[in-house]
C-alpha cells in the first residue's frame, strides 16, 4: 500500500523520484542580508540523502527591507529582490540535484503583517485593516504599488529560474500579501482588485501573467495556498476552490493546500499535540475537494505522520504529493527509513517549540529524548 508513495512522478516535467516533499519551513540559516549559508547546505543535503524528493525553500522576500533583522535581535530571510542573489544559491541547487532532489524556492511579501522597523513605514495592504494584536495599521497600497509589486514578484521568479530552482511556489498563505488579497477580511477595496472573487484574485493573476513572460513556459509556477482564514468573514474552502480555478487557468501548475494566518489564527498552520491517525492530515478534506475541481498536481500539508494514512490519501485521489515539514526536522532521514521498510510514525511530537522560535533561533528540534529509529 506505501508503496504509492515512493512512485517517481512529475510536476509540470520536473521528474521527482517519489511523492514526499520538504515543505518551506524556516531554517534561520541565512546571512544577516539574506544569503545561503554553507549550513543552509549541509541540512538540504541531508534531507536529499534522506530521499526527500523535493524540497522547498523557506519564503524568500521579493522586496528589501530598510534595515536588516539583526537590528531587531531576529534571524534573516532569504533575500532575492537583487540579481546577486543569483550566484549565491548555484552551488546549493547543484548539490541537491547530485543527490537525486529537485528544489524549488518560495518567495513572498509579508503584507499587513510585515515589521514597519524593517520596512522603514507602515506595512502595506490592499486596504487598512488593522492586526488586533499589535495594533499596527497597514498602508492601503495604490494602483501603482500594486504595479510596483507585480513586477518585483515576477523579476523574483526570472532570479530563481536562473539560479537553477526547478519551480518557483508563491507564499500565498498564512496570512501574506496574496493572501490579503484573496481574503474579503483583509481586502475591502472598492475598484478592480476587491469585491468579488475574480478582483481579489487579479492580483495573483497578473503576477503569474508577469512572471509567466519572464520564464519559459515550461518553468513551473506553483503557489502554497490557504483554504481558511479561520476567521469571521475571512477566506474559506468555497472560495479557495474559486480562486484555484482562476488561477489554474492563468498558468499555476501545481497547489499546496494550507490554511490559517500568522497573525490571527497561528493555531491553525502547525496543530499541536497530533497523537492519533484521526488528528493526522488536519487540511486532508480541502485538498480532496480540490482534486474533483482541477486537472493540476495536488500538494498536502499539515500533520502527517503515518505512511499509511498519506498512503491511504494518494490512493484515494485525495492528493498528488505528502508534504512536511515538523517530521523532517526531528527526522531529516525519514523517508529513507519509511523506504527501508521501518514504517513506524514519524516521531516528531507536535510540540511546535521549532515553530514557535523560528524567527530567533535557527532550525532545531527541541525535543531532547534520543529517536528511536535512528
Amino acid at each position: 500500500m506505501v508503496s504509492v508513495l515512493f512512485e517517481p512522478t512529475c510536476i509540470k516535467g520536473i521528474e521527482l523520484k517519489n511523492r514526499f516533499v520538504r515543505s518551506a519551513t524556516a531554517e534561520g540559516l541565512a546571512t544577516f542580508d539574506g544569503c545561503p549559508t554553507q549550513e543552509l547546505k549541509e541540512v538540504y543535503c541531508r534531507l536529499a540523502e534522506g530521499e526527500v524528493g523535493f524540497i522547498i525553500t523557506s519564503g524568500a522576500l521579493i522586496e528589501a527591507w530598510k534595515q536588516y533583522p539583526k537590528a531587531l535581535g531576529l534571524l534573516s530571510p532569504f533575500a532575492i529582490y537583487d540579481d546577486r542573489y543569483i550566484e549565491a544559491w548555484k552551488e546549493i541547487i547543484s548539490a541537491v540535484h547530485e543527490r537525486g532532489t529537485k528544489i524549488a524556492m518560495q518567495i513572498g511579501h509579508l503584507g499587513r503583517q510585515d515589521i514597519a522597523e524593517l520596512r522603514g513605514s507602515a506595512p502595506i495592504a490592499p486596504s487598512a485593516v488593522p492586526i488586533n494584536t499589535g495594533g499596527v495599521v497597514p498602508q492601503e497600497m495604490t494602483l501603482q504599488d500594486i504595479t510596483d509589486i507585480v513586477e518585483k514578484f515576477a523579476q523574483a521568479c526570472r532570479r530563481v529560474k536562473e539560479a537553477g530552482f526547478d519551480a518557483v511556489q508563491f507564499h500565498g498563505a498564512h496570512g501574506n500579501l496574496i493572501t490579503n488579497f484573496m481574503s474579503p477580511f483583509t481586502n475591502l477595496r472598492t475598484d478592480d482588485y476587491g469585491g468579488s472573487t475574480e478582483n481579489r484574485a487579479r492580483f495573483l493573476v497578473e503576477i503569474i501573467s508577469r512572471a509567466r513572460e519572464l520564464v519559459r513556459p515550461d518553468f513551473p509556477l506553483m503557489i502554497k495556498l490557504s483554504f481558511s482564514d479561520f476567521v469571521d468573514g475571512g477566506f474559506d474552502a468555497d472560495e479557495a476552490i474559486r480562486v484555484s480555478k482562476i488561477i489554474a487557468r492563468a498558468g499555476i501548475d501545481c497547489i499546496e493546500v494550507s490554511g490559517g494566518t500568522l497573525s490571527e489564527t497561528k493555531e491553525h498552520i502547525a496543530v499541536k499535540g497530533i497523537r492519533s491517525e484521526d488528528q493526522e492530515s488536519y487540511f486532508r478534506a480541502y485538498a480532496e475537494t480540490l482534486k474533483k475541481h482541477v486537472s493540476i498536481p495536488v500538494i498536502l500539508v499539515g500533520g502527517h505522520r503515518t505512511p499509511a494514512v498519506m498512503a491511504e490519501i494518494v490512493e484515494d485521489s485525495g492528493a498528488d504529493f505528502i508534504s512536511l515539514s515538523r517530521p523532517l526536522i526531528r527526522e531529516p532521514e525519514l523517508i529513507k527509513r519509511w523506504k527501508n521498510g521501518d514504517l513506524k510514525k514519524a516521531q516528531c511530537i507536535s510540540c511546535n517549540q521549532c515553530f514557535e522560535n523560528w524567527v530567533f533561533r535557527p532550525l532545531r528540534c527541541y525535543v531532547e529524548e534520543p529517536l528511536e529509529n535512528t
